[in-house]
């Protein structure tokens, strides 16, 4: 299905981004006027966001909102502006195949990082880093075609498919390593999704019917998460089509179960978009127009054999057996072990990751010298050193972050630099969700009342979709992302101090500032509050007994 062999997957993956752009584009316009607004909870306008004094000054902060001057708005109309254009931008490309091209996703990735620029902690989340670097990639990985007619299928897309396996693989690994370095005894005890599915920010009503499930149950998932996390992340690197097969659905697996059980916006669609990486135009063939060979034989049995072996170790190290048809499971390594395991993986991918990326480089350059006429020839040749050239780039500035899973390991002062020098363009950048497990014992929730005297009666402020109100079952919000709702959910985890916004939310509030009330259930507001004040509850979901509790 075409000599370059990731067509296919390439396309798929540069839909799935163009529709990510366009749901996360969307999803903050709708919130701007309550969050970024001159009467918003973080006004915009409150950042220094000077004109560029040249191009070097232009290039080296990078930000659209800088040139609001030019244009005669303020900056919020600028943010406005931005999310606008990359909605329309990101709608046209998800569904016109002539819009995908690198000038689209260049627009596209400049301005998502403008507006994150400006979000402050609002869009200070892991999601929007990652995309952010992936739709870099997705630069790299388009082509001029639709503006000059030029092939879409070329030589350097192996390396720009090679560079999103690579972010997958340290999105993974890192995600999986990060929950047991961090000591936590939820993670090592394999207990955390008794308590997650309760504890995380914006639950799903599967959610409640996977909390209602046995001990057991809870432990053998955490296990096979840490096993899709940390040792299948491995076999992205495998060259053989079962094991690529294995993978992709393993990580697709995991992600449909994160989305079935909670909100978290476009994250988990992003990074099923990144498993396109691990497929080849052979693995959308149908079965039954397959033809069989010998070698297609005996890479199907070096196949089993090695997911066997992989599987195998994995269960054992995490002690699955079957006790009274119950099966059970518990880590079967220490913390020294894993340490050991954790700066030797970490060295070798580097290494194994610098070799496979100069492989696929001179493989490009094979692909690119058989290309005929001799302008392709020579198109796909300029193509590939150019990407080649920011590729190592890219790989030698991610090592920075991934060798920080284990501080032990000493980079080049070159790597730093690089990573330093890209920093800026959130082009490479550190990943690793859920360290330590939160609303252990109970789900900690911030309520925030309003009286009109300070001996009350106190009113609840309800909001969209955070826990809050008891006789409400949890929403569906994806790929939306409240974002005043998710940081509730973090005001609720430490000390108000830390989260300056909050005061002035409650201050708007105060006001009844019609942009921030948009933000929250306009069914359930106080009348006229003269006093607010904040109340820390714990909260638990309902048992299977008392499942059918009506309120009043």
């Amino acid at each position: 299905m075409g000599r370059v062999g990731v067509s296919v997957p390439k396309e798929r993956f540069l839909t799935c981004i163009s529709f990510i752009y366009m749901f996360a584009f969307a999803s903050l316009y709708i919130q701007l006027p309550g969050l970024f607004s001159e009467n918003g909870v973080t006004p915009v306008q409150t950042q220094s966001l000077a004109a560029p004094r040249d191009i070097s000054d232009a290039v080296n902060d990078l930000n659209v909102l800088r040139f609001s001057e030019f244009l005669h708005i303020d900056a919020y109309q600028c943010l406005e502006l931005v999310t606008v254009v990359g909605t329309i931008l990101a709608f046209f490309s998800s569904f016109f195949i002539a819009y995908r091209t690198a000038p689209t996703f260049f627009v596209l990735w400049v301005l998502y990082m403008s507006a994150l620029k400006v979000g402050q902690p609002f869009l200070w989340f892991q999601w929007d880093i990652l995309l952010l670097e992936a739709g870099f990639l997705a630069v790299l990985l388009s082509s001029f075609g639709a503006v000059l007619s030029l092939p879409r299928s070329v030589a350097s897309d192996k390396i720009g498919m090679w560079l999103l396996r690579w972010l997958l693989f340290r999105l993974m690994f890192a995600s999986g390593v990060v929950k047991l370095t961090s000591d936590c005894p939820a993670w090592w005890g394999l207990k955390a999704l008794h308590w997650h599915y309760q504890s995380q920010c914006i639950p799903t009503p599967v959610a409640w019917y996977m909390h209602s499930l046995p001990g057991w149950f809870h432990s053998i998932c955490v296990a096979a998460a840490f096993i899709i996390e940390i040792p299948m992340t491995f076999l992205f690197f495998v060259p053989l089509r079962l094991v690529r097969l294995v993978s992709f659905y393993s990580q697709v697996l995991l992600q449909v179960m994160i989305i079935l059980t909670g909100n978290y916006n476009f994250f988990n669609f992003l990074t099923i978009a990144l498993c396109y990486s691990l497929l080849k135009d052979d693995d959308f063939i149908p079965q039954r127009r397959r033809k069989w060979s010998t070698s297609g034989l005996f890479s199907g049995a070096i196949s089993s054999i090695l997911l066997v072996f992989v599987l195998g170790v994995s269960a054992y190290l995490f002690n699955f057996s079957i006790s009274n048809q119950v099966i059970t499971s518990s880590i079967g390594f220490t913390k020294k072990e894993f340490s050991w395991f954790v700066n030797t993986s970490v060295k070798y991918s580097i290494y194994l990751g610098i070799a496979l990326f100069i492989v696929e480089v001179l493989h490009s350059v094979v692909v690119a010298l058989n290309a005929r006429p001799f302008w392709r020839k020579l198109y796909e040749l300029v193509g590939v050193i150019f990407v080649a050239a920011i590729g190592l780039t890219v790989l030698m500035g991610s090592l920075v972050p991934f060798a920080s899973l284990d501080p032990t390991i000493e980079l080049p002062p070159q790597n730093r630099q690089i990573y330093k020098n890209l920093k800026p363009y959130y082009i490479t950048n550190g990943y690793g969700l859920f360290r330590r497990m939160t609303g252990v014992g109970g789900r900690p929730e911030l309520v925030l009342e309003a009286a009109s005297s300070p001996n009350g009666p106190w009113s609840e402020y309800g909001f969209n979709f955070k826990p809050g109100r008891v006789d409400r079952i949890p929403p569906v919000v994806i790929p939306h992302q409240p974002r005043l709702d998710w940081q509730m959910w973090f005001a609720a985890l430490t000390n108000y101090r830390n989260h300056p916004w909050l005061m002035n939310l409650i201050y708007r509030l105060l006001n009844q500032q019609p942009e921030v009330l948009q933000l929250l259930d306009l069914s359930s507001l106080p009348n006229n509050p003269k006093y607010i004040r904040a109340q820390l509850y714990t909260y638990h979901f309902t048992s299977e007994s008392d499942r059918w509790v009506t309120f009043p």
